[in-house]
């Protein structure tokens, strides 16, 4: 250092007895870059001589630009003050020493030799003393801060700098200083700093994952941090598709870069405890955005090396992509969400969440509803303030190109209808239109939830279910009809749906399409899917409410055409179809004008209790030939079209409720039996491939011993 301060002192010397004016001091920023570290250093004497070379340079500089030698700038000459309180070794003094000297230096440097004096200041910052690298850290924080507009073009290149230091940088002071520089540099720059961060390759190391939560503790920079990702999470796609070419069909799916890189970001932005009151104003915008992109994640692949780059591929490179395809996007994208309820006070709802492992089902799209529904119905219970904010933010992906964002819309609002919008019935309305613009949409799903949804007004209130009694009852049989519903799904939400209202209308609101329901969902008794089978007997029960008014002529009529069916189908194999099976008949027990049959439907069937399937039908014929003697062959012949069912249990409950009808039918009324047709059908039964349905056969020709 004692060298180089003799050289420029007779250099400067020398510049006192000519004229240099117009010659360009080319390397005055490499020459202080390189000296300002010292200017900290722990020796004395290379502190004195640093700042004394800082001052002649400078000096030098004035020369270089025309001033006389007996000019004296007052801020060149100021040094010496500094070079006079250096002499104390105390860091405090010292960090004020070195911050005197940058304020000086961004002041003198000119715009043209900015970069080379932030280039050697890099360097500094991997100075072997820790004060020296610190210090150097200081006067790039005040360049920063003071000429930081004039870095624009170099933001790129800063950021690329200041990357590769932090990998070598030991003193935590130094590194804890050039995250602040960067910073202040996103202070001028936010944009270009944003882009740049955002580039590095995913995941983010430590330095990447640092500066995020650097910038995030200056609230004006988490504000338009968090601008910036919802933007772009609401503009650019969030994968790409590959699809056969033939077909069209849809082969993979894969993240995309950008979206993904901002999602990993605002992860790291929201873990910072600075940004709670930032996130609390924005959380329904947040939330939005980041619930939709989970949706969109479902099923989709991280980037493969040939997804993003072509060519030749650098060992680095080619590590970084293997990286890269670790990351999962489903993951990634949950675990925003996660984070985002923490900052955001919303713990309760994350717990309860939690206790149910419903989180998980936003991995899979079979379950995404399900846990859509979860996470919406403890908001509402947990944080309502939020509610409507949040549908306002939802309601423009409900036209999104992509399914999953559709499903998981309209499986919010589904679930707000059921949970009365957190109290502003307000909502209703227009979370009703949005679900009736939907009944058309393309996805089955999507239909399905909108049916759902409908349904949920019966938990709304009074009120509102008169409201929207007609539209909801429309939709309701509308979704009964759905000719695109290969698991019966819209089907069994529209009789869910239409049980739960029907509890809540008046009977003129259902008069005139009670006959018409009824016909829509005989079919349904007879589908593979048990739970639809249960649902269309429980609605069939809770249409009884309807059958003893105006309707109840046309409604017996449907009871004695369904009274079969239901009797079998009360040995069901599923018990859950058994138990609505009980529900239906103790509900239209009343309305068969027979107090025998009603007596036994009200005693022997308890929806919970067990039945002795045999003894009750035994009994139960006698009674129906008792009361129904004109009726016997309709349901005779009733029973024998259930001998083809597809369930043995059913053909086995047919054979023996035709015996025990056969059986106990008095003598005198044989003639009313078309007996030919019945034996060759029992006789066909058995050949049946099931033992227990050749068993049941025989047993029903027993009893026609009098035939």
């Amino acid at each position: 250092m004692r060298t180089l301060l003799r050289l420029l002192q007779f250099h400067y010397e020398k510049l006192a007895t000519q004229d240099s004016s117009g010659i360009v001091f080319f390397n005055l920023g490499s020459l202080l870059g390189s000296i300002v570290p010292r200017c900290s250093d722990p020796n004395l004497m290379v502190r004195e001589d640093a700042i004394e070379s800082i001052q002649i340079i400078l000096r030098i500089s004035l020369r270089y630009d025309g001033q006389p030698p007996e000019y004296k700038d007052p801020m060149v000459e100021a040094l010496s003050t500094l070079r006079d309180r250096v002499s104390q070794g105390d860091a405090q003094v010292l960090f004020s020493v070195v911050n005197d000297i940058s304020k000086a230096l961004a002041k003198k440097m000119p715009s043209e030799q900015l970069n080379d004096f932030l280039a050697n200041l890099y360097n500094g910052l991997l100075d072997s003393q820790s004060h020296c690298s610190s210090g150097a850290c200081v006067v790039i924080n005040t360049i920063m801060k003071t000429r930081g507009p004039e870095l624009l073009a170099e933001v790129g290149n800063i950021i690329n700098a200041l990357h590769t230091n932090l990998r070598a940088i030991t003193y935590p002071q130094t590194r804890s200083g050039v995250f602040r520089a960067i910073r202040t540099l996103a202070s001028n720059h936010l944009t270009p700093v944003f882009d740049r961060l955002l580039n590095f390759p995913l995941p983010y190391d430590e330095h990447i994952t640092d500066c995020w939560r650097t910038l995030a503790v200056d609230p004006v920079l988490a504000q338009a941090i968090f601008d910036q990702v919802i933007d772009m999470l609401n503009r650019q796609v969030h994968y790409a598709e590959k699809r056969d070419q033939k077909t069209h069909k849809v082969l993979l799916k894969v993240a995309t870069i950008p979206t993904l890189s901002a999602v990993c970001a605002l992860t790291e932005v929201l873990r910072v405890p600075e940004t709670e009151a930032k996130v609390v104003e924005n959380f329904h915008r947040l939330f939005s955005v980041l619930i939709v992109y989970t949706g969109s994640c479902i099923d989709v692949k991280p980037a493969k090396l040939s997804d993003v780059a072509d060519g030749k591929i650098s060992k680095e490179k080619k590590a970084q992509m293997k990286l890269l395809a670790s990351l999962n996007p489903s993951s990634v994208a949950i675990e925003a969400v996660r984070v985002l309820l923490e900052r955001a006070n919303c713990q309760k709802v994350l717990e309860a969440i939690e206790e149910e492992d419903m989180i998980n089902n936003l991995k899979e799209l079979d379950k995404l509803p399900d846990g859509i529904t979860a996470i919406a119905k403890e908001l509402v219970e947990y944080n309502p303030e939020y509610v409507g904010k949040i549908m306002a933010c939802l309601n423009p992906s409900l036209a999104s190109l992509y399914e999953s964002q559709r499903i998981v819309v309209v499986a919010f609002f589904a679930e707000l209808i059921n949970q009365k919008c957190g109290g502003d019935m307000s909502m209703v309305e227009m979370i009703v239109n949005n679900l009736l613009g939907r009944l058309v949409d393309a996805n089955h799903i999507v239909r399905m939830l909108c049916i759902r949804g409908l349904g949920n007004i019966a938990s709304a209130g009074e009120d509102q279910v008169q409201k929207y009694c007609t539209t909801v009852l429309s939709a309701m049989m509308a979704g009964m009809d759905d000719k695109e519903d290969p698991e019966d799904n819209i089907t069994l939400e529209s009789m869910s749906g239409l049980s739960r209202i029907l509890t809540q209308i008046d009977e003129s609101s259902i008069r005139p399409i009670l006959v018409n329901i009824t016909l829509r969902i005989r079919p349904c008794f007879e589908k593979q899917r048990a739970s639809v089978r249960a649902a269309a007997f429980m609605l069939f029960g809770n249409l009884s409410h309807f059958g003893d008014g105006p309707s109840r002529a046309p409604f017996l009529e449907q009871i004695h055409t369904n009274f079969v069916s239901v009797l079998l189908h009360l040995n069901d194999e599923d018990v859950e179809v058994r138990k609505s099976c009980k529900h239906a008949l103790r509900q239209f027990g009343p309305l068969l004008g027979s107090t025998s049959i009603n007596e036994m439907f009200q005693k022997h069937l308890i929806v919970d209790g067990n039945l002795n399937y045999g003894e009750f039908m035994y009994d139960l014929t006698k009674v129906i030939i008792a009361d129904f003697i004109q009726k016997i062959n309709f349901f005779v012949m009733g029973n024998i079209s259930f001998f083809r069912s597809t369930w043995p249990e059913i053909r086995s409950n047919a054979a023996i409720f035709v015996g025990f009808l056969l059986g106990n039918l008095p003598k005198a009324q044989h003639s009313l039996i078309t007996k030919d047709h019945v034996c060759g059908a029992l006789t066909l039964l058995l050949k049946d491939p099931v033992p227990s349905v050749r068993i049941k056969a025989a047993e029903a020709m027993s009893l026609l011993f009098e035939y």
